[in-house]
């Protein structure tokens, strides 16, 4: 089969041929119809964001279609669309036990650690399977695992309650739901702020009460008149940049919670006394997302609470993987998510 495989940090991926997997027993073969680029996989090829060992292939939002089962394998049939989650879990460690699989002592990670997804084939647990739904593509489906899936969990630490504001920092693939999922969960307004005027555009169209460009206006200002001067009461930022993470931390209210997901590179400096314990605020992480989170996700998919129509903006072969991650590097038309289909 063909995958894209990274063999030096800072070169782009080559398409080789690769053994065909074979599932042994409880896991699945799938056939891989498209999976999702994202800025992660270009921290893993520049060498930003450390990987197990090289040479490796990358991708970890996976969606196809069953292929093989191995013996004992009985949840799955062949031909079924599903997705996948992306880390293998022990299940019986300490953080798995205790329901953080996100954080299992002994995972591996598709695409980090282990063979991911830019490829035509792959063999993964079957418990690691989720069904799409079937109002959904295969390369929408893709993205449930993590443009939909850490948003997901990142919204849920931040623990939102009814009538709240959120302000949802960095409209690419996560933020884009981001935007969504907060009014599920109960934003009374959300906010959405980016430096590109398109993506604020389409965060309206799928649900932002204001926008903000915080390149070309002042954001502080924007939220003091949208706020009546109270500050937002959550922010989650997708950016990881510091410039604003520190923005987010000075836009909260009493009581206000950033939750920070975007990969940041440097030191972030907060003074614990003015910037937290004065207004009660606190700083919340947030990584990746739990597999329970899926069943919930598709629901919501499947009844249209969740908009996927303007998730995929751009779609390229396995062939031009370097394209399509050349696309998301230096914004190429905007991109949303950039899929490699091959539907």
């Amino acid at each position: 089969m063909k995958a894209a495989r990274l063999f030096k940090i800072k070169e782009d991926l080559q398409v080789v041929n690769v053994p065909e997997p074979v599932p042994g027993r409880g896991e699945v073969l799938i056939n891989i119809m498209a999976t999702g680029i994202c800025t992660s996989d270009l921290h893993y090829r520049d060498g930003s964001s450390k990987i197990k060992a090289l040479p490796i292939t990358l991708g970890h939002e996976i969606a196809g279609l069953i292929q093989d089962v191995g013996d004992d394998a009985t949840l799955f049939s062949v031909g079924e669309r599903v997705g996948v989650y992306y880390l293998i879990t022990c299940g019986k460690c300490h953080n798995c036990k205790m329901g953080r699989e996100n954080y299992c002592q002994y995972a591996e990670m598709l695409g980090k650690t282990i063979d991911g997804g830019f490829a035509e084939y792959l063999v993964v647990p079957e418990r690691n399977l989720f069904r799409l739904p079937r109002n959904v593509s295969l390369a929408q489906g893709a993205l449930i695992s993590d443009a939909i899936g850490t948003p997901f969990h990142a919204l849920t630490r931040a623990r939102i309650q009814m009538g709240e504001t959120v302000m949802i920092v960095g409209i690419g693939g996560l933020g884009l739901h981001a935007v969504q999922l907060a009014r599920v969960m109960g934003a009374t307004t959300v906010i959405a702020v980016d430096i590109n005027d398109e993506k604020l555009s389409t965060a309206t169209i799928v649900g932002a009460d204001f926008v903000v460009n915080a390149a070309s206006e002042s954001l502080l200002d924007n939220l003091s008149h949208i706020t009546a001067g109270a500050g937002v009461d959550v922010v989650v930022d997708f950016t990881g940049n510091p410039t604003s993470l520190r923005q987010s931390l000075n836009a909260l209210a009493f009581g206000g919670r950033l939750v920070s997901v975007g990969i940041c590179p440097v030191d972030f400096v907060i003074n614990p006394y003015h910037d937290l314990l004065l207004k009660e605020r606190s700083i919340i992480s947030s990584a990746d997302q739990l597999h329970r989170d899926f069943e919930i996700i598709v629901r919501l998919i499947e009844s249209g609470t969740i908009n996927l129509d303007h998730s995929v903006s751009h779609k390229v072969p396995l062939s031009e993987i370097n394209y399509g991650m050349q696309i998301l590097e230096e914004k190429i038309g905007n991109p949303i998510r950039v899929v490699v289909s091959q539907e």
